[in-house]
């Protein structure tokens, strides 16, 4: 729905534009209003009637009502909007680490983590705070030859924190000898996540191997 199409100038890292076809926008978390300033992170909402719109959810209409907001169809993930009007992608909305008050997306610092020569793999997590509300928590699993220690935790702090920025740096890092993934391989952070809030991780038959 918002992609990169024949005709149009790709900037990299961008999700592209919408659609022809497809009017969307991104607007705020709390009123579903859409954010006039750009550069602000919002949620993305799409105009409903657009082709191939879904019917609902099976067997749970209520979920699927309830994504319905003054008028927007909300898609569960955040962004920004730039002046050229291309779409920069944050993280999915429960994904997203709010900490202390500044939104950050998991998916730019494991993209970031991943270009530090000793990190295989890695998720991005928020874990409770009782100053910042949050903070950011990196599982990380490392290339061989690489050892685990507090040189190479600060080492890959650093790292993020030049690449990025103060707040996008972990806090804590936990290295692992492997992360919760489906069988299909999609990274479940909502498991790590669970386990750092003390919450029911719920079902996890997709797992591609048993935590």
């Amino acid at each position: 729905m918002i992609s990169n199409y024949p005709g149009m100038k790709i900037k990299p890292g961008s999700m592209g534009k919408p659609f022809p076809g497809i009017t969307a926008t991104v607007v705020d978390l709390n009123t579903h209003q859409p954010l006039e300033k750009r550069g602000v992170v919002g949620m993305i909402a799409a105009q409903p009637g657009w082709p191939a719109m879904f019917r609902t959810y099976w067997n749970n209409e209520q979920t699927y009502k309830n994504k319905f907001q003054n008028g927007w169809y909300l898609c569960g993930d955040r962004a920004s909007i730039d002046e050229e009007g291309y779409f920069w992608f944050v993280g999915r909305d429960d994904d997203v680490i709010n900490t202390a008050g500044h939104l950050v997306g998991p998916f730019e610092i494991e993209s970031a983590l991943l270009e530090h020569p000793a990190v295989a793999e890695s998720a991005v997590v928020g874990k409770p705070d009782p100053v910042n509300m949050e903070v950011v928590k990196a599982f990380i699993t490392l290339k061989a030859g690489n050892k685990p220690d507090k040189m190479l935790e600060l080492d890959i702090m650093n790292f993020i924190r030049k690449k990025l920025s103060p707040l996008a740096m972990p806090q804590e890092i936990e290295f692992v000898d492997s992360l919760p993934k489906t069988r299909s391989g999609k990274l479940m952070r909502r498991v790590l996540r669970a386990k750092e809030w003390g919450e029911e991780i719920g079902d996890i038959s997709t797992l591609e191997n048993d935590m």
